[in-house]
C-alpha cells in the first residue's frame, strides 16, 4: 500500500487551501485490472506533476481524479514541501511559489498517499514518455505495477493527427470541444487529461471496437525509455513546452 513501513497519519495541502488537511487511509484492498477488463468496468486515476524547474527537478504539487468511464470519482491535490528552488520560468508557468509549500508533506509522503489513491486503477497521463509517471514512482523498491494510458498517442490515432508530433494537452482539448482548461496547475491538468480520455475512449470503441484494457494499452504502448542523464534527478525543467503546444515525437518535455 505504500513505500516503508512507517503508518504515521498522512496530510496533505492542496493549492489554494490554506493549511494541511488529513489523507485517510483504509484497509479496503482494490484489486488491479486485467488486459481483458472491459473498459466501462475499469477505474482510472488521471495524473499530472509540476516540478522546480531546476535540477535535480523536484515534483512540488500532485494533482489526479480517480474517475469510470462514466464519470469522476474522486480528486486528489497537494503541493509538496522541498528546500530546493524554484525555477523563475516554472514559477511563473505554474504559479507556485516557495511560501505556498510551508506545511505541504514532502514527496515520500506525498507519494504515499498517491500511490494509496491510485490502488487498483489504470494510471492516465497526457505524456508520451510516461514522465510523470516516471516521476512518481523514481526511487521505489519496484517499480509501479499500475498500466498507463498515454492520452497524447491516443488522440494521434482516433482523431487522425500527424504521427511523429505529439498533440498537448490545451490542443486535444480543442479538437474534441471539451469544456476543460489546462493551465498548468497539476489538477487542473489531471482533470482534463481525464476529461479527454473519457471521450478519446468512447470515439476509439466506436471507430476501432475497442472494448477492453488490452486494445488501449497495446495501442499506446511506448518504447522503453533512456532515462541514464536523469540519474541524478527529476527532469521537467525550465525548457519544457507549455502542454497547449505541439511537440515533436522523442523531444523532451
Amino acid at each position: 500500500m505504500s513505500e516503508g513501513s512507517s503508518r504515521a497519519e498522512l496530510f496533505l495541502k492542496p493549492r489554494g487551501v490554506g493549511g494541511p488537511v488529513p489523507f485517510p487511509e483504509d484497509e479496503l484492498e482494490v484489486p488491479p485490472p486485467s488486459p481483458e477488463t472491459p473498459i466501462e468496468e475499469a477505474e482510472y486515476v488521471a495524473l499530472d506533476v509540476e516540478t522546480t524547474g531546476n535540477t535535480p527537478f523536484l515534483v512540488i504539487e500532485i494533482g489526479a481524479e480517480r474517475f469510470r468511464l462514466s464519470g469522476s470519482l474522486s480528486l486528489f491535490d497537494t503541493l509538496v514541501h522541498t528546500r530546493a528552488p524554484i525555477n523563475t520560468y516554472a514559477r511563473r508557468r505554474h504559479q507556485i511559489s516557495r511560501d505556498m509549500l510551508e506545511g505541504a508533506p514532502e514527496f515520500p509522503d506525498a507519494r504515499r498517499a498517491f500511490l494509496h489513491f491510485a490502488r487498483g486503477a489504470v494510471l492516465v497521463e497526457h505524456s508520451h514518455d510516461a514522465f510523470d509517471s516516471y516521476l512518481i514512482g523514481r526511487g521505489l523498491r519496484r517499480p509501479l505495477d499500475n498500466p498507463v494510458i498515454d492520452t497524447s498517442t491516443l488522440a494521434r490515432l482516433v482523431l487522425d493527427l500527424p504521427m511523429g508530433q505529439t498533440p498537448g494537452l490545451a490542443r486535444v482539448v480543442e479538437e474534441l470541444g471539451l469544456d476543460a482548461s489546462p493551465a498548468h496547475a497539476a489538477l487542473g491538468d489531471a482533470q482534463a487529461t481525464a476529461a479527454v480520455f473519457r471521450e478519446l475512449a468512447k470515439r476509439a470503441r466506436h471507430r476501432f471496437g475497442w472494448t477492453t484494457l488490452e486494445h488501449f494499452l497495446m495501442a499506446t504502448d511506448r518504447p522503453p525509455v533512456d532515462r541514464s542523464a536523469l540519474e541524478g534527478g527529476q527532469r521537467r525543467g525550465p525548457r519544457r513546452p507549455n502542454k497547449g503546444t505541439t511537440r515533436r515525437e522523442g523531444v523532451p518535455s
